[in-house]
């Protein structure tokens, strides 16, 4: 589970735009803001997994998955920038890939995590689920970064990474 952790960690130092253009950047920025609302708590929850009871994981995806939904609410209210929607639905996207992951697989992948003393056949589903989310993460994280690139350079901006603030 710590290639899960890792990965999640570095995906998500996505970039926010400087202004060139101060509309397309604010623009940009609102929505990588619900990003960073979000992308601390889906770390804690990933770190949770190392140590964390069975309940500490539940608790903590109800409240991710509260979190997701009051971010795709927002970014679903933004309208296209200047005919441009790319980014927006790239990021709903996003959200929406956490949403249903962590609706569907996750109560399972709990279940196998808090048996502590699992067997060899439960560390290979837990092993095999790990790796299909990650493969789903990946894609679409590239996704994301590709139509934030494309928004940059379609609204001339420069963009800059920013690291994911950590919490406890």
């Amino acid at each position: 589970m710590k290639k899960l952790t890792i990965f999640i960690i570095m995906i998500f130092a996505v970039s926010v735009s400087l202004a060139q253009n101060k509309k397309a950047a604010a623009y940009n920025n609102k929505i990588i803001e619900e990003q960073y609302k979000v992308t601390p708590y889906i770390v804690k929850f990933f770190k949770t997994f190392e140590k964390g009871t069975k309940e500490e994981l539940m608790n903590q995806k109800a409240d991710l998955i509260k979190r997701i939904d009051k971010a795709i609410a927002k970014v679903s209210k933004f309208k296209d920038f200047e005919g441009d929607g790319s980014l927006r639905d790239a990021a709903l996207e996003w959200f929406r890939l956490y949403e249903s992951s962590l609706v569907k697989e996750y109560d399972h992948m709990i279940e196998l995590i808090s048996n502590r003393d699992r067997s060899k056949e439960d560390h290979d589903k837990l092993d095999e689920l790990a790796k299909k989310l990650i493969k789903e993460e990946e894609l679409l994280d590239a996704k994301f970064q590709k139509a934030q690139e494309e928004f940059a350079k379609r609204h001339n901006l420069e963009l800059v990474e920013y690291p994911v603030k950590q919490i406890n």
